[in-house]
């Protein structure tokens, strides 16, 4: 009888298995870490095997960007699901920020152009349920001021984020980081309330 272990990647776990090894080499070492080679090494598979599910290494940098929208979605309904409505848009600003400085190396791929959401349809899906996610706080009474609104806010709260990660930004620590980031949003918010309302 043998008492060795069964291979846990067997039933479909390898994918999946990949996906999570390649999130935690992009958060140790950038997108420049990341390849097939290292991720199969990091699951302890042979160096092939990760070529039954994706086919180069833009696949993989793919489906991990596509991982880190799935987590950035549910991030951005989590942080507003239990606020009154009128604070919810500045409460998910300061999520989508918090995401970016909490996971930069993951926020830069999802946004890089290593990887196309044009030709990735179920990349492009997961980011547009994370926009969508914002679009419906940005400006819900008003479908016709939605575009505009949601683009405002993705380039105010993606802008913001950037310039933070990038240390452009000259602050004294979290707590000013934090107050920055509650004053810029809170101005912000009072301005497309007053928009909304003329």
């Amino acid at each position: 009888m043998s008492t060795s272990q069964p291979n846990p990647y067997h039933h479909g776990d390898l994918r999946r298995a990949l996906i999570e090894a390649g999130l935690a080499l992009l958060a140790t070492g950038g997108a420049e870490s990341l390849g097939l080679r290292e991720v199969a090494r990091a699951v302890g598979v042979s160096a092939s095997a990760p070529y039954r599910h994706f086919e180069n290494r833009q696949a993989l940098l793919a489906a991990v960007a596509r991982e880190g929208f799935i987590q950035f979605d549910a991030h951005l309904r989590a942080a507003g699901k239990d606020w009154p409505a009128d604070q919810q848009l500045e409460v998910m600003g300061r999520a989508y920020i918090g995401f970016a400085l909490d996971h930069p190396q993951l926020f830069r791929l999802m946004f890089s152009p290593l990887v196309s959401k044009d030709a990735n349809p179920a990349l492009m899906e997961a980011a547009r349920a994370a926009y969508e996610s914002l679009a419906a706080l940005a400006a819900p009474q008003n479908p016709e001021a939605r575009r505009e609104a949601t683009v405002s806010t993705w380039a105010l709260v993606h802008g913001l984020s950037v310039l933070l990660l990038d240390d452009q930004i000259r602050i004294e620590g979290e707590a000013d980081r934090d107050m920055l980031v509650e004053a810029v949003l809170a101005r912000f918010v009072a301005g497309l309330r007053a928009m909304a309302a003329a």
